[in-house]
């Protein structure tokens, strides 16, 4: 079983790559536009560190929640669930609160973001539970929640870098996390969660990697990072067509399938 110190080592190294990136960009490239679409480097990391303040103050009952901060735009959590767009609205309003900074100074907010939130995740009693939108998780959970969003941002600043991003077992974490998240996911879309769904994945190593039941009517087989790619929603080069699905709910599991709020 994963431990909390394992995760946050991985994405302690996951941040480190994008900071390695980050730390050789000069203006211009803070500017680049990145794959998702009207967004820059620059607006990804505001991004990123915004919603690193909003998780701290949420977990630790500070002033900013995002169930709170949302409220103006879904009133409640039925509401927020039926209608993503209230999602999407929060979002803009993290980046338009970038823009108004300079490069510099958002990424010293993303870094100092970064530091803050993974000490105090590391603080976190393991057993317990803390408040991340409209859920109740756990330590690992959240520590894999900004795994997935840092790795997923990392892929867009490396392509409008013109870098490519060489990938890593740590993606399990990820993998992991979309499945776990596939009845919330289902939730969104308005339609009724999965059965049980097994995924059988290759690593970037080479290694084996399964989670959910044995003998679960509904499977997806092929490579961790196909399947990394669809719940974060960066399948740009066709990964929902090389994992292979099986069972009554597979193919509903690529097209519902995502991993963040």
């Amino acid at each position: 079983m994963t431990t909390l110190a394992e995760v946050m080592a991985d994405i302690r190294m996951e941040t480190a790559v994008l900071d390695d990136v980050l730390s050789k960009l000069d203006e211009a490239g803070w500017h680049k536009e990145t794959p998702a679409v009207g967004w820059d480097t620059h607006d990804t990391i505001a991004h990123l560190a915004d919603t690193n303040d909003v998780m701290f103050d949420s977990i630790t009952e500070g002033s900013r929640d995002l169930t709170t901060e949302i409220s103006s735009l879904a009133q409640n959590r039925e509401a927020w669930v039926s209608d993503p767009n209230a999602v999407n609205l929060f979002t803009a309003a993290q980046v338009e609160r970038g823009r108004n900074m300079e490069w510099e100074a958002v990424y010293a907010w993303w870094r100092s973001s970064c530091a803050r939130l993974h000490e105090t995740i590391e603080s976190l009693d393991p057993g317990g539970r803390y408040r991340w939108g409209p859920n109740m998780i756990s330590p690992l959970s959240l520590g894999s929640a900004r795994m997935m969003e840092t790795w997923a941002h990392s892929l867009d600043v490396h392509d409008a870098a013109g870098l490519d991003y060489e990938q890593t077992d740590r993606v399990a974490h990820i993998a992991f996390l979309g499945l776990r998240a596939l009845a919330y996911a289902f939730n969104l879309e308005g339609v009724d969660p999965p059965g049980p769904v097994r995924l059988e994945l290759k690593l970037p190593s080479g290694a084996e990697w399964s989670g959910g039941p044995r003998g679960a009517p509904s499977v997806i087989r092929g490579s961790a990072v196909d399947w990394c790619r669809i719940v974060t929603r960066r399948d740009r080069d066709g990964a929902a067509g090389r994992l292979q699905t099986e069972g009554p709910d597979g193919e509903h599991v690529i097209k519902y399938g995502r991993a963040f709020l």
